[in-house]
């Protein structure tokens, strides 16, 4: 049931509420990871395991939350993920060791997955058409003002509580969102109930978990034979996946969307911008304090700005793309983060000022270009009857890039730096810029390809 303007105002009103909590979690979590590798005497590599756990839960259980959702459930789905966020946020907040923190960011993460499910579907379901890219646009938006204050707020908390608080903050909001949920979105309709595909969910999850297993491990010598059995399971457990799929009557993901080039160019294309994306917010911290000599909050503030760029510009963005094509920014959104890693790649270790904030700016026009536009291409080119799955997928996209992204450049970092199992506290600048510039330049390749698939794909006519 498609709502009417003001029903649709209270709707994008949810999804941004929403996704604000998520984008706040993810940001503060960032500016924390060098406080919280020195806090537990781990290197720059294992501590991203504090981030990618999160979205390794988005990325493998985000399908199966999907069709939970697709059953007629995106309510429900929508309002129990909020309160398994919730929960998971006070288990971090109280988190006495490196090991509770982990689990307890598990548990977040199964409370993300729901909520990233539900999200996009929601607008599907409830916007008209029309606002498609602007329903898009504002899921960015909700991201991107979480994004923005969550640096200069946890690192203010960091500096002067503890590490502790930055997941507390989610609590209230959380408390807050449940009942504005249940008033704001509509009562989900009835729907033939379908089975859930509960092996070819297991497979996915095994997959993601292996792989991110493999490419961050590798590097360890001590580890690479039980990284290499994991690169060896994550092909194993993929192949039998997608064999699943194909022969499952209510298949967890309807694998036949691959079969066409362009979905297939647009969600390629959307998954790696995420994936150089990520791996630059991962190591950016890193760099501030190491290389510039920034506090928590200090970093926070000069994080502010790439989501607060991103804040300015998506919701226009998406409202041009919606009347004049999305190919174009698109395209810009993959040129704005090659310029900002190419910057990086031959300037780093210059120290300069001007340097850290152009590479920010470019952060910002990023995902203020790609937003509502490369999420909406996705969706675009489903099936008519596939568009809410497409909306999932899109932000499996996402999920997915995330999850890669953090294993694999806390991967190049490690070879780059050759720093092993060396605590953070004991790198060396020289030796971080050694892990650094590596990364920047599989960065600006990874873009370079990202933007090639996004050129190659012409917009849907109207």
């Amino acid at each position: 049931m498609k709502s009417d303007g003001k029903g649709a105002t209270g709707i994008l009103l949810v999804i941004a509420v929403v996704c604000l909590m998520d984008g706040l979690d993810g940001s503060v979590v960032n500016v924390a990871l060098p406080t919280l590798a020195d806090g537990f005497g781990t290197d720059a590599g294992t501590i991203a395991w504090i981030t990618v756990v999160y979205f390794l839960m988005l990325a493998g259980l985000l399908m199966l939350f999907a069709r939970v959702a697709d059953n007629g459930a995106i309510r429900k789905v929508a309002v129990a993920g909020v309160a398994v966020f919730t929960l998971g946020s006070l288990l971090c907040g109280v988190s006495p060791s490196f090991e509770a923190l982990l689990a307890a960011r598990g548990v977040q993460g199964v409370g993300a997955a729901m909520m990233g499910a539900s999200a996009p579907m929601i607008c599907v379901r409830h916007l008209p058409r029309g606002m498609l890219g602007l329903g898009m646009g504002v899921l960015t938006l909700g991201c991107s003002v979480g994004f923005a204050v969550g640096p200069a707020i946890g690192g203010l908390i960091i500096d002067a509580l503890s590490w502790h608080w930055i997941f507390l903050i989610n609590v209230p909001v959380g408390l807050l969102m449940i009942p504005m949920m249940l008033a704001l979105i509509p009562k989900d309709e009835r729907y033939e109930k379908k089975p859930l595909d509960a092996k070819g969910a297991a497979l996915l999850f095994a997959a993601v978990a292996a792989g991110a297993f493999a490419l961050e491990r590798m590097p360890h010598g001590a580890e690479r034979t039980w990284a290499l059995l994991a690169a060896a399971a994550c092909v194993i457990c993929l192949a039998a996946f997608v064999a699943t799929e194909l022969r499952s009557r209510a298949p967890l993901l309807n694998v036949r969307v691959f079969k066409h080039m362009r979905f297939d160019s647009l969600f390629l294309a959307f998954m790696l911008l995420n994936v150089a994306y990520m791996g630059l917010l991962y190591l950016f911290p890193f760099y501030l304090e190491v290389c510039m000599g920034f506090r928590s909050a200090e970093s926070g503030l000069y994080l502010f700005i790439p989501p607060a760029i991103t804040l300015a510009i998506c919701v226009p963005i998406s409202r041009w793309s919606d009347r004049a094509g999305r190919r174009a920014f698109a395209v810009a959104a993959c040129a704005a983060l090659l310029a900002g890693a190419v910057a990086m790649f031959l300037f780093s270790r210059s120290d300069s000022t001007l340097l850290l904030l152009f590479t920010l700016s470019c952060m910002g026009l990023t995902w203020g270009f790609a937003g509502g536009p490369m999420a909406s291409r996705i969706v675009e080119n489903t099936s008519e009857e596939s568009r809410e799955i497409g909306s999932s997928l899109m932000n499996e996209s996402i999920y997915l890039g995330g999850t890669i992204g953090l294993s694999l450049f806390a991967m190049i970092f490690t070879i780059g730096a050759d720093s092993g199992a060396v605590d953070f506290r004991d790198l060396t600048q020289e030796v971080f810029l050694d892990g650094f510039v590596l990364s920047a330049a599989v960065c600006a390749v990874v873009a370079v390809v990202a933007l090639m698939l996004s050129a190659a794909v012409k917009d849907v006519k109207a």
